[in-house]
């Protein structure tokens, strides 16, 4: 198409026959670079050909706008106060004037060709494959799955909060993958929601357990994983088994890597004479878990667990308490900087590296706390002089 117009707009050929006068001499005097100035066929020819390069630009303009990229671009979305997404019935709650900050990653989808050159070049965005978000799901399914997960995160985080106040709360069944690591020994034969209850025969219910495993396995062990599939219809899967041989770990080759980001998939013991609920409202993933278990935790406890700080927060969290690798964390530091947040709780899972880049990224005003574990995050918020002794005095009346 564009060939076809750039003929068509071709300037008329110069004249074959030599002009009576001698004027051929002339021409080859002026070096034979066309009409010479003056002639009225030199201002066709430059005519002609700006509307020849204006057309081009347009039909580039307009097939770099059509065209989809396969990739996905990660971008600095929203943080607001998860204290008001906390409802409880049936026990006194205690609203806080400092914030607990739910941190968000926009997700653009297939963006055109010069969208994904602009966000390319912005330092706050990453751009990832769409696979790596996708895997293998449609853009729908990906979707339910994402909000099965949100929902499967509050109730391990309502339970990890009530645990640590002195109630039983906490039954786990199974480890859910929520991430796939790229080129790790998982990535061929498991795919995203699937369920993990077994390694070897032996039953796996927390995550916990599934690392105390894998930590005593070791690179090329050959082992066998007992799955159950995800179904967004909630429906009753059979489980099969899967062989894998681990891998190692990218910053210890002595150490065996599966390569997942692994989430407790827990039942909740709800025979309780009150009520707490979370409305997540159209978030999805499992990257609030932490921030839910610390909200509520401030919100049935007098004082102040945030010391009155606006603090931003991200990572998993399973039932035993420790905190997981989230995606997205470079968009998320982005929004919360901009945000003019005081402090950032991150996963120490990251690693050195990705944390440094965190911290510079920060910029002067916002500090970056790494935490490894639940225990972790209430100590880094009583550094910020945050009540957290209001949390242990309640778990030590209830179990008294």
């Amino acid at each position: 198409m564009m060939e076809a117009s750039a003929d068509s707009l071709d300037p008329a050929p110069a004249e074959s026959e030599e002009p009576a006068d001698g004027s051929a001499n002339n021409m080859a005097t002026d070096g034979g670079e066309g009409p010479a100035p003056g002639d009225p066929r030199r201002g066709r020819v430059w005519q002609w050909t700006g509307i020849a390069l204006a057309m081009l630009v347009a039909a580039a303009g307009v097939g770099g706008a059509m065209y989809k990229v396969p990739y996905v671009a990660l971008v600095p979305g929203s943080a607001r106060d998860t204290e008001p997404l906390v409802e409880v019935e049936g026990l006194e709650a205690f609203p806080s004037e400092g914030e607990l900050l739910l941190t968000t990653v926009r997700v653009r989808q297939r963006p055109n060709l010069w969208e994904y050159l602009w966000l390319k070049a912005d330092g706050d965005t990453d751009i990832v494959a769409e696979e790596d978000i996708l895997g293998g799901r449609s853009p729908q399914e990906n979707r339910e799955f994402n909000l099965q997960l949100m929902t499967d995160s509050k109730s391990i985080a309502i339970a990890v909060a009530l645990q640590e106040l002195g109630y039983d709360s906490i039954r786990s069944n199974g480890v859910v993958i929520a991430e796939l690591v790229e080129g790790g020994a998982a990535e061929q034969v498991l795919t995203l929601g699937d369920t993990v209850t077994a390694i070897d025969g032996v039953g796996v219910t927390t995550t916990s357990e599934l690392i105390d495993i894998l930590g005593a396995a070791a690179p090329g062990d050959e082992i066998t994983l007992t799955i159950e599939s995800f179904d967004p219809s909630g429906a009753d899967v059979a489980a099969r088994d899967v062989m894998v041989v681990l891998g190692s770990k990218p910053d210890d080759d002595d150490a065996a890597f599966l390569g997942v980001g692994p989430t407790d998939r827990v039942d909740l013991e709800d025979n309780f004479d009150f009520v707490v609920d979370i409305d997540s409202g159209s978030v999805g993933g499992p990257s609030a878990g932490l921030a839910f278990t610390l909200a509520v935790l401030d919100e049935l406890t007098p004082g102040e667990l945030t010391g009155g700080a606006t603090v931003a927060v991200t990572g998993t969290i399973d039932v035993s308490g420790r905190v997981g690798n989230v995606g997205g964390v470079a968009q998320k530091t982005a929004a919360v900087r901009d945000l003019g947040a005081d402090v950032f709780l991150v996963p120490a899972g990251l690693g050195e590296a990705e944390i440094d880049r965190l911290v510079d990224r920060a910029g002067d005003d916002l500090k970056i706390i790494p935490v490894e574990t639940l225990d972790d995050a209430l100590e880094a918020l009583a550094s910020l002089g945050g009540e957290v002794v209001a949390v242990e005095e309640f778990a030590a009346s209830n179990l008294s």
